[in-house]
C-alpha cells in the first residue's frame, strides 16, 4: 500500500509541477504523461513523432554516470497499435503485438550517451519475439531527470524479420524509474507490417557496477568506419534508391560508399525520420549465404586446404541416402547438389515455405526435412536449383567437419566467422547470428545474420581489397575474378550464381568499357541488394517490397567514377 500510495503521490506532484512549469515556458513532450502517469489525467495513448523520442536540441547533458539493471517480466500495461500487413496472420492467429518479450537490460548512462552492454539480439521465452538493443542517448530534462532514449528491435523468433523502434524511460532525483513508453514504425519484413506503442512497467531495477573495459568495448565499434554524409549530397543522388527501381515507402534504408565517403539516405519511418539511423537493425536473409556460408567454407579451405571437395554424406549422417552419395560441399555452396523439384531455379524457397522448412525449430526436424524434401533429378554441379536447404546441410556439414578436427566444442561461427568480423570492428549486431533452438545450437548460414549500415560497409570494403581471403580461390571465383568461371546460369547472359554470391552481366560498351563486366552482388529476401562495383564502391538497399533492381545505380556510380580506362 505504501509504494502503491508513493507512486500516486509522486505522479501527482509530478503533473502539478507540469502544470506549474508549462505557464512559464518549460517544454515537455507528448511522452511525460505516460512516463510519470496520473490517475487523474488520461491523456489519449497514440503514435507520436520519433522528433519526441530523441535528445532536444539544447538539452542539458548529465553531469552524472548511471549504470543500472533494468527487468521487465509480463506484459504491456498499455498498447496501440495499427496493422498495414498481416500475410500469416500472426496477430489474428497469436496476438504477437498484445505481449513484449521479456527482458534484462544493464545500460549504461555516461557522456549523454545510452549504452546497453549487450548489444546482440538476445533469445527471449517469448514464443514470438527475441530483442536487440542498441546505443542511443540521454539528457536531463527540464525537471532534472535523467531520460534514456534507445533504439531497439523486435526480432521474430527463429526468423529473420526486423522491426526497430525507440524506447524511452527516466530516472528521477531519487533513482525511481519511470514506466517505459516504446514505439515501433518501421521494418524490413516483406509479410508483417505495423505501427505499435506501448507502455511497460517494470518489474525491478538495481544499480550495477561496470569497468571501463566494458564501456570501452560496448563503444568501439560506434566509430565510423568512413565519414559519413547525407546521400543528397551525391551528384547522381536521383539515381540512388530510385523510386522507378524501389518503392520508397518499403525502403529501409540505403547508401553508397565511393571509397572514401559513405552517403547514406535518411531512415524514414510511419512516425518520420528514426532518430538512429546508424543503429539500425537490418537483417541479412540471404546475405548470409555470402558472408557466413561462402567465408567459412573460405576460412576452412585456407586451414584444410581441399575441404570443398569433400562429402556432404560424410558430415552430415542425416543425409545417408544414395541420392547424397556424390555431393560435395562445392555443391551445396552453389546450389547445385541435383535435387529439386522445378525445373525453375528460383521456386524452391517459395516450396520450402510452403511445407514449412522456416517453421522447424530444433536441428533434428530441420536437418531430417532438409536431406529428405528434394528428389535427386540431375548429377551434382549441372544445374542452378536456388534453395535454402541446401545451404543449411552445407553449414551442418562445415560445423561437423571442423568438429572432426578440433572439437566437439567448436564453432565455424563462433570460432572462424566472428573473429574476422571483430578484426573489422564491426557492431555487435553481428556477434550472433539465429541458430537451432536445442542444445546443438546449429548456426543458420542460410539466413540469420543482422547488421548495420556501417557494418556493410565494412564488409564491402573487405570484400573489394586483395587479402589472403578474397584471392582464395573460393572468393575470388565468388567476386568474378576468375574470367574462366562465371559460375551457373539463372538467367541467360545476364544472372550468374558462384559460390554463394550472385554477379550480373553489364554491357560493357555502353559503360564505356571494350568488354561485358560482371558485378557480384549479394541478395535477400524481399528486396535487399549490396552491389560491390569495378571501381570499388559499394551500393546498398535495405527494402521489403520484393523489389530487385538497381541498374541506375551501376549507371551513376560509372558516370562518377568510371569503371574502365578510356585512352
Amino acid at each position: 500500500m505504501y509504494i502503491a500510495f508513493k507512486k500516486r503521490y509522486k505522479s501527482s506532484i509530478f503533473f502539478i509541477t507540469l502544470f506549474f512549469f508549462s505557464s512559464v515556458g518549460i517544454a515537455f513532450t507528448p511522452l511525460d504523461p505516460f512516463l510519470w502517469p496520473d490517475p487523474n489525467y488520461k491523456p489519449k495513448f497514440d503514435l507520436i513523432q520519433f522528433k519526441h523520442f530523441k535528445k532536444p536540441k539544447g538539452a542539458y547533458l548529465s553531469d552524472e554516470s548511471l549504470a543500472k539493471r533494468i527487468t521487465f517480466k509480463g506484459s504491456p500495461s498499455k498498447r496501440r497499435f495499427k496493422i498495414s500487413l498481416d500475410s500469416l496472420n500472426m496477430q489474428k492467429e497469436f496476438k504477437v503485438l498484445n505481449m513484449f518479450p521479456e527482458f534484462t537490460l544493464d545500460i549504461l548512462m555516461k557522456d549523454s550517451k545510452s549504452i546497453p552492454l549487450n548489444q546482440s539480439v538476445r533469445s527471449s521465452f517469448n514464443l514470438h519475439w527475441d530483442i536487440q538493443f542498441g546505443i542511443g542517448e540521454s539528457w536531463t530534462t527540464d525537471l532534472g531527470n535523467t531520460r534514456s532514449s534507445i533504439p531497439f528491435a523486435l526480432v521474430q523468433k527463429n526468423q529473420n524479420c526486423v522491426h526497430n523502434g525507440v524506447m524511452v524511460f527516466d530516472f528521477d532525483f531519487e533513482g525511481s524509474m519511470s514506466n517505459i513508453v516504446y514505439q515501433i514504425a518501421s521494418e524490413t519484413c516483406p509479410y508483417f507490417k505495423f505501427d505499435l506503442i506501448g507502455l511497460l512497467e517494470v518489474n525491478s531495477v538495481t544499480d550495477i557496477e561496470f569497468l571501463e573495459e566494458d564501456h570501452h568495448n560496448s563503444l568501439k565499434h560506434a566509430t565510423t568506419f568512413a565519414p559519413l554524409t547525407s546521400i543528397n549530397k551525391l551528384e547522381q543522388k536521383k539515381n540512388f534508391g530510385s523510386s522507378k527501381e524501389v518503392s520508397p515507402d518499403h525502403l529501409s534504408v540505403y547508401g553508397y560508399y565511393d571509397g572514401k565517403i559513405h552517403y547514406r539516405s535518411s531512415c524514414k519511418t510511419r512516425s518520420g525520420n528514426y532518430p538512429y539511423c546508424g543503429e539500425l537493425l537490418l537483417p541479412s536473409f540471404s546475405l548470409s549465404k555470402s558472408l557466413v556460408a561462402t567465408v567459412s567454407l573460405a576460412l576452412l579451405e585456407r586451414d584444410y586446404p581441399n575441404v570443398m571437395n569433400e562429402k556432404i554424406q560424410e558430415f552430415v549422417p542425416e543425409c545417408k541416402q544414395k541420392k547424397w552419395a556424390n555431393v560435395q560441399f562445392k555443391h551445396a555452396l552453389n546450389m547445385s547438389t541435383g535435387h529439386y523439384y522445378d525445373k525453375k531455379w528460383y521456386s524452391e524457397d517459395w516450396y520450402l515455405n510452403d511445407k514449412g522448412f522456416s517453421l522447424n525449430y530444433t536441428h533434428k526436424d530441420r536437418i531430417k526435412f532438409a536431406c529428405s524434401v528434394f528428389k535427386k533429378k540431375s548429377d551434382p554441379g549441372l544445374k542452378l536449383s536456388y534453395h535454402s536447404s541446401d545451404t543449411y546441410i552445407l553449414a551442418v556439414a562445415l560445423n561437423n567437419f571442423y568438429k572432426s578436427k578440433t572439437g566437439r566444442d567448436s564453432d565455424v561461427y563462433t570460432d572462424l566467422v566472428l573473429p574476422l568480423w571483430k578484426e573489422l570492428n564491426l557492431s555487435q549486431s553481428t556477434y550472433e547470428i539465429r541458430r537451432s533452438i536445442d542444445n546443438i545450437r546449429q548456426p543458420y548460414m542460410e539466413y540469420g545474420m543482422f547488421l548495420t549500415s556501417d557494418d556493410l560497409v565494412k564488409i564491402g570494403n573487405f570484400l573489394l581489397k586483395d587479402n589472403d581471403l578474397t584471392q582464395s580461390a573460393v572468393m575470388s571465383d565468388a567476386l568474378q575474378k576468375n574470367k574462366n568461371n562465371r559460375g551457373l546460369t539463372a538467367i541467360d547472359n545476364i544472372l550468374f550464381y558462384n559460390n554463394g554470391f550472385w554477379s550480373k552481366r553489364f554491357n560493357g560498351p555502353s559503360l564505356g568499357c571494350n568488354e561485358d563486366i560482371w558485378i557480384p552482388f549479394m541478395s535477400g529476401f524481399g528486396g535487399i541488394t549490396v552491389a560491390l562495383l569495378p571501381n570499388s564502391s559499394i551500393y546498398y538497399y535495405f527494402s521489403d517490397n520484393q523489389e530487385f533492381a538497381w541498374d541506375r545505380a551501376v549507371n551513376a556510380s560509372n558516370k562518377m567514377k568510371p569503371f574502365c580506362k578510356t585512352d
